[in-house]
């Protein structure tokens, strides 16, 4: 990486508090990763930030909603096919670096949210950049000045301890999760579940084992019980290569909805009683409105966090997808407990109250002193 030296520095304008987010979405990893970088972006953008994206354009990505928001995005090639994993952090950093030299400010900060970037892509940015702001989740090492994991873990507070610099901020746990404001404000109407009559299923930007047909089979079987059939609302990425199926499983089914490319989820959650979906970013969006969850872990990283919320009542654990059958959830809807489900609704709503935006926002303020 040693090549970016002779990338040289553009003589920086005299603005302030620009931030390049780097981040991707599509069919393959789904749409979490861009849409919280969003959400606090736009809280960002109030405090006087200018902020714009780097993103590479691949099937299924969200980047339009990005300008849709008002903000400018950079695209970046994608030769991942024919690079081993040390050249396409090579090539990233450095298709990275030409934007910000390009288009950098006296104090341009990098902000990243990619599992596939690491430290090498973080130390080789450093010369181009005031700040480093990180989003993680796998308890990586990073070379960044503040890193913000919104996962929760029993060995959080120490988690990081050996994996950035001493100086970094670390913004640890679920109260700094990264929600829309519309989760906000919706939380100040919500009250914990008692009936159990709708049910939503979404699976996110990326469903690769079809659990939103497999849910809709099973519920399609136990449609002669009436307490499955008041309402289902089914929301999927317009890139899920089995939407088609879906949308006719949705028409066979009574009282079904079907949603497509839906941002504003929340509205859908607030009226659900019952969720069923990954065990990604969403969850913390459902706890927000103390909606109880059935989750399918669709990546092996969601394991450790979703093992141990379900410890603690506040979801239902059911395992990894790949496992999981139409018979399985079957069985899954026959057995579930009004009691527990009600109990999940209170625990959860104590995990995450909606403000995780703000409080990063302001901590990431507070580094424009340091």
């Amino acid at each position: 990486m040693g090549r970016l030296l002779n990338l040289g520095k553009k003589t920086m304008s005299m603005k302030r508090n620009k931030i390049f987010i780097r981040v991707d979405s599509g069919t393959e990893i789904g749409a979490g990763h861009a849409i919280r970088c969003l959400s606090l972006a736009q809280t960002l953008k109030k405090m006087n930030f200018e902020l714009c994206f780097i993103s590479k354009k691949t099937e299924g990505d969200i980047s339009k909603l990005f300008t849709d928001k008002g903000f400018r995005v950079y695209y970046i090639q994608d030769n991942n096919s024919k690079l081993k994993k040390r050249e396409i952090v090579k090539n990233d950093a450095t298709q990275t670096a030409k934007i910000i030299i390009k288009h950098q400010t006296k104090s341009s900060w990098i902000l990243v949210d990619h599992y596939d970037l690491d430290f090498k892509w973080e130390k080789s940015l450093r010369k181009y950049v005031n700040k480093i702001i990180v989003i993680d989740d796998l308890a990586r090492k990073h070379d960044s000045d503040l890193l913000l994991d919104q996962n929760y873990n029993e060995n959080l507070k120490t988690r990081y301890n050996q994996l950035v610099p001493r100086k970094c901020v670390k913004l640890l746990g679920p109260k700094y999760a990264l929600l829309r404001n519309e989760f906000s404000i919706l939380r100040k109407m919500v009250k914990p579940r008692k009936n159990f009559k709708r049910i939503l299923i979404s699976f996110g930007g990326s469903d690769p084992t079809n659990e939103t047909g497999k849910v809709l089979s099973a519920i399609k079987i136990l449609k002669t019980k009436k307490q499955f059939l008041k309402e289902v609302n089914v929301v999927i990425s317009g890139s899920d290569k089995n939407k088609d199926r879906i949308k006719q499983l949705c028409n066979s089914i009574p009282n079904a909805k079907f949603y497509q490319n839906v941002y504003k989820i929340g509205r859908l959650m607030y009226k659900a009683d019952l969720a069923v979906g990954a065990g990604g970013s969403s969850i913390w969006e459902r706890f927000c409105l103390g909606l109880p969850t059935i989750v399918s872990i669709v990546a092996n990283h969601q394991q450790e966090t979703t093992k141990a919320l379900a410890e603690k009542e506040c979801l239902i654990n059911v395992g990894l997808a790949k496992n999981l059958s139409v018979k399985k959830y079957v069985g899954i809807f026959e057995n579930l407990d009004i009691k527990k489900l009600r109990s999940i609704s209170k625990n959860s709503l104590k995990i995450v109250d909606g403000n995780g935006s703000v409080r990063v926002a302001k901590k990431i303020r507070l580094l424009q002193s340091t």
